[in-house]
């Protein structure tokens, strides 16, 4: 068993090795190299040992069910192990599963987060834990990593490492920083987790420091040689195995004691690192334990007061019972945004109504709502079903609403909270009921406390609530509520209420609700489910005097409601949302209701350039600055595309301009399409005719698509610095016939230096691509 708290040194850049020293051609698929050249992966194994590795990686990276059928991958893959153990064998060094991204999209425009689940799955039973360990590496989508871990702790009882790529900035690609990487990891169960690819150690050391700040799971970094740059065809790295070696120790000098190399690191880069940082003592770190929630893009830590909007429920609400019975996706979310737009810091979602399919319903509602904000989830239901799947689906860490003193409540629900790394609420109530007493429901409180430690759940992840109950119904109650409140505090964990309880039954609730908030904050409250616009609102005199249950109160309270002007039980939160709107927030069901509704009275093309373009180029200026990342920015193109659907349903024949094509592809032997999809996704909400000719694609193809369509502009992808040649070989058999074609590029590994050297216009993303479509085609 690999002991991840000593000193572990993992190999470098296996696929930019067999590059270099196999010589096959573009696109060729180098996990094969496991059963035609088996003794050139041996041998790259031996010289990573050689350099002072104790782990190898299999040569699996790019191993999965889109890249080989069936039996090929099961060769590719036992093929690769064998080569693997037996080097390993020799030197007593341990062998580890390599595994990464399938290349696709998780959701909307792609895979199913099932079909990755299953995909991985059928890895991991290939290899049948055969090696020492997994490895999943690479990952710049925290779906995809968790459909990924999931299978691995499901399907292995192996010890499982995982690390996401991330930019300079501390975010993936995707959006997800490292935090939330780290906690959903950590709850996930995985033994070790760490950073890979894309930056230098330099530019990985301030990331380091803040994943280090994130778990107590040890952590590994595995960085580039720097990015990878085509210089005369060749692939070349910025800095040498000494200068790397340098960076590295200041890594380990921080705490990392797990150090490898991603692209271009060669033995001699692990060698110079082992032989600088090997013989630095190990840091003793230290963990400040901290109580978060979080979505895959945004961390919440309840350290101080935070509101969990209460509004996604359907208890004595008809209109939202309706839009749970007639799907009104467009309904539900409107109460999710508003609340974040009113300051809710965490989301509760409850759709337990008779005569639907509450888990179904359940997971569509959580699905939906994580494309269009960025809070996290509050996972509300008495049904285990329904939170364990609820709980599979959800992006992030959850806080699960709940649990309570029974024995079988806390034995159904722990394992799976636990599992899933979510927070989980406890009710003081069990099998007597709830008690009027302070100290009972104390007693509850530990009782579930100690049950939930024995499951191995963290204090930070435990919320007690204790209960609030009508005052109206009898006086005290909220005293007694209180009492307990303060005392739970005094046990290390934190609290939450649902506040609105306490005004049933009485005139102007959301007066009395005010004032119990703020007697609940007083008495060490941490989360208050509650209508975010209560928030700021002290309540009245009356309502206090009524809370602390004083002589007379009730019927000076009630005097007081009737005197006042306003008489309202339940706020409603009304806004108007546009089409604009709807677009901006990725609502698509609400885009397609007011496009219809819009193309009554306005023609097609005011429609698209009065809202939906004015959207989209508001998207981008966000997406630009950081704003928002790329599953928002998939999520309003989504929603865009289905009101431009249906504008050009009403556009008259001969009108609908087809003259501007965008002819897309990724390049000859290049099977990732997850950046040329985004393009596609976001070009097409522009007006531009997009032809998309899929991945892997051969010049002929290419040639003949543009044959068919010129003029037109050409788009090529390319993820691999194996593939990339081939887009100047494209670009090149193009200009043949076509010269003064314009052709976009972008990749990965490409840069602005190498698109223009191959005559290619760089495009950093889809919304530079669509800037500049823009200017061409004007």
């Amino acid at each position: 068993m690999i002991d991840f708290s000593k000193n572990l040194y993992l190999d470098g850049g296996m696929g930019s090795l067999l590059m270099e020293r196999s010589n096959k051609p573009i696109g060729y698929k180098f996990e094969k190299l496991n059963y035609e050249e088996p003794e050139l992966v041996k041998t790259i194994h031996k010289d990573y040992f050689l350099a002072g590795s104790n782990a190898v990686l299999t040569n699996t990276f790019g191993a999965h069910r889109f890249k080989f059928d069936e039996q090929e991958l099961i060769k590719v893959i036992q093929f690769g192990i064998k080569n693997a153990k037996e080097v390993a064998q020799e030197f007593n060094g341990y062998t580890l599963l390599d595994i990464s991204s399938l290349g696709k999209l998780i959701g909307a425009g792609g895979i199913s987060f099932d079909d990755a689940y299953n995909s991985f799955k059928q890895i991991i039973k290939i290899a049948n834990d055969e090696t020492d360990g997994i490895i999943i590496e690479t990952m710049t989508n925290l779906i995809e990593l968790r459909a990924a871990l999931l299978a691995a702790k499901e399907n292995s009882n192996l010890p499982v490492l995982c690390s996401m790529s991330f930019e300079k900035n501390g975010f993936s690609v995707f959006g997800t920083p490292v935090e939330c990487f780290a906690e959903i990891a950590t709850g996930l169960g995985a033994d070790c987790i760490g950073i890979n690819c894309t930056l230098s150690p330099k530019e990985m050391l301030p990331i380091a420091q803040r994943l280090l700040k994130s778990t107590h799971l040890p952590v590994y970094v595995e960085p580039n040689a720097s990015m990878p740059k085509i210089v005369d065809g060749q692939t070349v790295y910025d800095i040498t195995a000494k200068e790397f070696a340098t960076q590295m120790l200041e890594i380990k000098k921080i705490g990392v004691n797990i150090l490898g190399g991603c692209c271009g690191t060669t033995p001699d880069f692990i060698k110079e690192t082992v032989s600088l940082t090997n013989g630095f003592p190990t840091i003793t770190r230290t963990f400040d334990k901290k109580s978060v929630l979080c979505s895959a893009y945004k961390m919440v830590e309840v350290n101080t007061h935070k509101v969990v909007g209460e509004r996604i429920n359907p208890t004595g609400k008809k209109r939202f019972q309706e839009a749970l019975r007639n799907n009104d996706m467009a309904y539900v979310l409107s109460q999710g945004l508003e609340q974040a737009d009113n300051g809710a810091d965490i989301l509760d979602v409850n759709v337990g109504i008779n005569g639907i399919d509450e888990t179904q319903t359940m997971v569509s509602v959580v699905t939906a709502l994580q494309e269009v904000t960025n809070l996290p989830l509050q996972i509300d239901s008495s049904n285990v079903e329904t939170i364990a799947t609820a709980l599979r689906y959800y992006h992030g860490k959850a806080l699960v609403n709940s649990v309570n003193g029974k024995d079988e409540v806390l034995d159904a629900l722990l394992p799976i909270v636990k599992k899933y790394g979510a927070s989980v609420i406890g009710l003081t109530i069990d099998e007597k009921g709830i008690s009027k007493d302070a100290n009972i429901r104390l007693q509850i409180a530990k009782k579930i406390i100690k049950k939930c430690e024995e499951y191995g759940i963290d204090k930070k992840d435990i919320y007690i609530d204790t209960l609030t109950m009508a005052e109206a119904s009898e006086q005290g109650n909220a005293l007694c509520t209180l009492d307990t409140l303060k005392k739970v505090k005094e046990l290390g964990v934190k609290s939450v209420l649902g506040v609105s309880n306490i005004s049933f039954g009485m005139p102007m609730r959301q007066d009395i609700n005010a004032a119990f908030l703020n007697m609940a904050f007083e008495n060490g409250l941490d989360l208050a489910i509650i209508n975010p616009n209560l928030i700021g609102i002290t309540g009245s005199q009356q309502a206090f005097d009524f809370l602390q249950a004083k002589e007379g109160s009730v019927e000076a309270y009630i005097s007081y409601a009737n005197e006042a002007t306003q008489n309202i039980n339940e706020i409603e939160v009304k806004t108007d949302k546009t089409l604009f709107d709807a677009i901006l927030s990725g609502q698509k069901d609400l885009a397609k209701d007011l496009a219809k509704h819009l193309l009554k009275d306005l023609s097609p093309m005011d429609v698209a350039s009065q809202f939906v373009i004015p959207a989209l180029d508001e998207v981008g200026v966000r997406y630009d600055s950081g704003k928002i990342f790329l599953p928002q920015l998939i999520a309003s193109a989504e929603a865009a595309k289905i009101a431009f659907s249906l504008i050009e349903e009403t556009i008259p024949e001969g009108l609908n301009d087809k003259s501007k094509k965008f002819i897309l592809c990724t390049v000859k032997g290049d099977i990732h399409d997850i950046g040329k999809n985004i393009v596609k996704a976001v070009v097409s909400n522009y007006g531009f005719t997009v032809i998309d000719l899929g991945k892997d694609v051969d010049y002929s193809v290419v040639e003949n698509a543009v044959k068919d369509n010129y003029p037109c502009v050409l788009g090529l992808s390319a993820l691999m610095t194996t593939t990339v040649n081939n887009m100047e070989e494209t670009i090149n058999r193009i200009r043949i016939n076509y010269p003064d074609i314009q052709i976009l590029v972008g990749g990965a590994v490409l840069t602005p230096e190498y698109a223009e050297r191959i005559g290619g216009i760089y495009c950093l993303d889809a919304n530079d691509t669509v800037k500049h479509l823009k200017k061409i085609f004007d």
